[in-house]
């Protein structure tokens, strides 16, 4: 597989960068979300997805192949998932 930059890995990353933050948006604006809670959303998903994307960057330029690059970025997803839902309930419900 080529690792080089193409013009259409960037697209393909541009393009999933604009749908996860419509996404967002879409979601806190159905959910009746105001202006602050739709800049948290926004800025948490860029982090998100930066982290994600990040691991799945670097796995691969350090030679893993491409299912373990991407479970890498899954466990990463799933970690940053679960540090949110703790804190969630540790400010929703106390400790």
């Amino acid at each position: 597989m080529d690792t080089t930059d193409s013009p259409s890995k960037w697209v393909v990353i541009a393009g999933f960068a604009v749908l996860a933050v419509l996404a967002t948006a879409g979601t806190v604006l159905v959910l009746g979300g105001s202006v602050q809670e739709l800049l948290y959303g926004l800025v948490g998903g860029v982090v998100t997805a930066g982290v994600v994307l990040g691991v799945y960057a670097f796995g691969s330029r350090r030679g893993q192949p491409h299912s373990h690059a991407v479970a890498s970025a899954a466990v990463a997803f799933g970690t940053l998932f679960l540090i949110a839902l703790v804190y969630r309930l540790l400010t929703e419900f106390g400790a």
